[in-house]
C-alpha cells in the first residue's frame, strides 16, 4: 500500500517540530526508545525512526536506492539539527590528497581551548553504513565532540558505496589519518594526540 506523502518542505517542518518536542512528550507520543545491552536510543532519533516506520519509509537496507536514502538521511539530519549550531573558533573546509584524487574534509576547532599547548585531534568518520552520510549530516555531532571534549575534529568525507566498492572507504580512512598525522603542525594540533 502506498502511503500519501507530504511535500518535502512540509515533511521537513513536521520532522523538525517532532524532533524539537521535549523528550518527555516525545516518549508519550512515540513510546519509550528501545534499549539494547544497557544502551538507550536517543529519544529524538527514536522519533525519526518511528515517524519513518509509520509513514512506510524504506531505507537502503530494504530496497531504497542509495541516492534516495542519502536524500532522506540529509532531511533527517537537518530535522534533528539544533536550531542554532554550537559555535566554533574555526571551521575550515579542506581537501586531503589521496591516490584516488582529493577527498573532502572539515576541520572544527572549538573556542576557549587551553592556551599554550596544541589540542588533541579526533579524525572522525561519519556513520551511514559506508553508503549514506556526509560532512553535513554529521556537522552537529562534530561540533558537539569538539566543544565538549576540548579537541579539534577532522571530519572525513570518504568515498561511498556502491559507487566506490570496498575497500575504498577503508583506504580513504587510512589516508585521512596518515595525512592528519603528517600535517598536524599545519592543522595546529598535537601530533602525539591523534585518535
Amino acid at each position: 500500500m502506498d502511503v500519501p506523502r507530504l511535500p518535502p518542505s512540509l515533511e521537513f517542518q513536521f520532522l523538525r517540530f517532532a524532533c524539537g518536542l521535549p523528550p518527555r512528550l516525545q516518549r508519550l507520543l512515540f513510546g519509550r526508545p528501545p534499549e539494547l545491552d544497557g544502551q538507550v536510543l536517543a529519544t529524538d532519533v527514536h522519533v525519526l525512526i518511528e515517524i519513518a516506520r509509520l509513514a512506510g519509509a524504506r531505507s537502503y537496507t530494504n530496497g531504497l536506492p542509495p541516492e534516495e536514502a542519502r536524500a532522506f538521511n540529509r532531511l533527517s539530519a537537518a530535522a534533528s539539527r539544533p536550531s542554532r549550531s554550537i559555535p566554533m573558533a574555526r571551521v575550515e573546509s579542506l581537501t586531503i590528497p589521496t591516490g584516488a584524487g582529493g577527498m573532502g574534509a572539515r576541520l572544527y576547532v572549538p573556542p576557549n581551548l587551553p592556551g599554550g599547548a596544541a589540542p588533541p585531534l579526533l579524525v572522525y568518520y561519519h556513520g551511514g553504513g559506508w553508503v549514506i552520510g556526509d560532512l553535513d549530516t554529521h556537522d552537529s555531532v562534530c561540533r558537539f565532540f569538539a566543544a565538549t571534549a576540548g579537541l579539534a575534529v577532522l571530519s572525513i568525507d570518504y568515498r561511498l558505496a556502491p559507487e566506490h566498492p570496498f575497500p575504498a572507504a577503508i583506504e580513504d580512512a587510512w589516508d585521512a589519518f596518515a595525512w592528519a598525522s603528517a600535517n598536524a603542525g599545519e592543522l595546529g594540533v598535537d601530533p602525539a594526540r591523534i585518535a
